[in-house]
């Protein structure tokens, strides 16, 4: 029986939304005092908030996965700000960040003469303006959006046998980008490790919320306008729920949307 998963919240806002970004390091890492392989950053760029997430893939013969998703990070976000700057939409910016990611992660295990999977990690990252977000990935990450009463999912691996990593020359076969405009949506989420079972809970739907208590906690905090610390309160609850894996490490990105208060 490993050690109990580690928990790490950062909090930050603008003015229409209040950023939570959540990293859980597994009992895989507790259990043998290794560090997690997760990585993520949350950055703001003229009226953009930009987050990117990435998880090392966990294979003995991929030495450096953790630095490939702290890399990837790096890379993806300053391209993304780049890209924006340079009057570039949301999605274009997101697929030309993910490009300059992939060679610079090729590139470093090219010069190194490495295994071709050394940096193997995926990659997710979204951009949000005002109500409108964007995001794009690669790999097992989902994105969710909140609209008062449901949570539906926007965003999934594809569902194929291919490995889905941003170092893989067929990166573009598997990478999916999309823009949410919807002004009714009231929270979001990012995470890595494709957490569905958790989040839409395991019995066979059309991407619809089936977890009442996960509901129910997002309902309070949509409807009631929560400060931060019930937001943390609310998110710690989350992933200590009974349907959540806490063997892998799981990084997650919430943004949610402030209520007008009367």
């Amino acid at each position: 029986m490993g050690l109990p998963a580690r928990y790490a919240f950062a909090l930050s806002e603008n003015n229409l939304w209040t950023f939570l970004t959540v990293t859980a390091v597994g009992t895989n890492h507790t259990s043998k005092g290794t560090a997690s392989e997760d990585a993520i950053i949350i950055t703001a760029h003229n009226d953009a908030v930009i987050a990117v997430i990435s998880d090392g893939v966990s294979d003995e013969r991929c030495t450096k996965s953790g630095e490939g998703a702290r890399l990837a990070v790096q890379h993806t976000a300053r391209a993304i700000a780049r890209g924006l700057e340079a009057g570039l939409d949301a999605e274009q910016a997101i697929s030309e960040a993910f490009s300059h990611t992939y060679n610079a992660l090729t590139e470093l295990t090219q010069r190194e003469n490495a295994f071709w999977g050394t940096y193997a990690c995926t990659l997710a990252a979204t951009v949000i303006r005002d109500s409108s977000i964007t995001v794009g990935h690669i790999g097992d990450s989902n994105a969710y959006h909140y609209d008062g009463k449901r949570l539906t999912r926007v965003a999934t691996a594809l569902s194929n046998d291919q490995p889905n990593l941003i170092i893989l020359p067929n990166w573009r076969t598997q990478f999916t980008v999309q823009t949410i405009n919807k002004p009714y949506v009231k929270a979001f989420v990012l995470a890595t490790d494709g957490n569905d079972s958790f989040f839409l809970g395991r019995s066979p739907d059309d991407g619809r919320f089936t977890n009442p208590e996960v509901t129910q906690a997002l309902h309070t905090i949509a409807t009631k306008g929560a400060d931060d610390f019930d937001i943390m309160q609310v998110v710690n609850a989350l992933i200590k729920h009974p349907g959540y894996d806490r063997t892998d490490d799981r990084t997650m990105f919430w943004a949610f949307r402030k209520e007008k208060r009367p």
